[in-house]
């Protein structure tokens, strides 16, 4: 067992791999005013297809959902198939910043929590093509509520390799992409504590009685239970946000 697997196995026994709920992703989805009928939507990042679900009960259109990890892929085109869904949602295994998908075939570009491993501006400027001349970008991600967070925090989020910026900067880098911003929205506190860390935690506790005492696996709990830490004490200076956008 590596840490890299052990980090995967956490992961793939949570119902999510990020910040969210039911609730946000409808509520994000409120704001999109014209979505076609038969719309194409692309859900980068997707895990293992959480908010996939969501969004084919608001859509009627197809789904591609497309994660680098093949075993979350696995499991959504296995309840696919359970579901009698798989002619509306397709898989494909692509890294986020290499997408095997030609200019503006989407209606619709999801993607909750993952486009700080691309950098929020910079997502958005390799996304943007993929979709259709008036068509739209959803994406959650990291943002600071107030301003002066405390150093500790701060610190961490150094550690983590991304700092986040305020929403009003994240909206000038929406502008210098060129996309219009509709709307920002909130993800609720219960999108990250109950819907992820408490499962997360469960999850810990019980990897800890296997691998808790072994120094090249303990550190990869150790930071799972810190970044839970860091929320719980800090939650009221940052948290995501969706960014609702369309492009011209």
């Amino acid at each position: 067992m590596t840490p890299e697997e052990l980090f995967y196995r956490v992961f793939e026994s949570m119902p999510r791999q990020g910040p969210g709920c039911t609730g946000a992703t409808r509520k994000a989805f409120s704001y999109l005013p014209d979505l076609p009928r038969n719309a194409r939507v692309l859900d980068i990042g997707c895990g293992s297809g959480a908010q996939t679900w969501d969004l084919a009960a608001l859509t009627t259109g197809t789904i591609t959902a497309t994660d680098n990890h093949q075993k979350f892929l696995d499991a959504i085109t296995t309840r696919a198939e359970k579901d009698g869904l798989q002619d509306r949602i397709r898989t494909a295994c692509a890294s986020m910043d290499s997408l095997p998908f030609g200019p503006g075939q989407f209606d619709l570009i999801w993607s909750e929590g993952a486009i700080f491993i691309m950098g929020f501006e910079q997502g958005l400027t390799a996304w943007k093509p993929l979709v259709k001349k008036g068509g739209y970008l959803v994406v959650s991600d990291a943002a600071w509520f107030e301003p002066d967070p405390p150093e500790e925090l701060v610190r961490w989020w150094e550690k983590e390799g991304y700092i986040p910026l305020t929403e009003q900067e994240k909206a000038e880098q929406v502008r210098n992409t060129g996309l219009d911003l509709l709307a920002m929205y909130r993800l609720p506190e219960a999108g990250w504590w109950e819907n992820y860390y408490v499962p997360m935690l469960e999850r810990v506790t019980e990897f800890r009685k296997e691998y808790g005492k072994d120094p090249a696996l303990s550190p990869v709990l150790d930071s799972f239970q810190n970044e839970a830490e860091m929320y719980r004490k800090y939650r009221r200076y940052y948290g995501y946000t969706f960014f609702i956008m369309r492009a011209p």
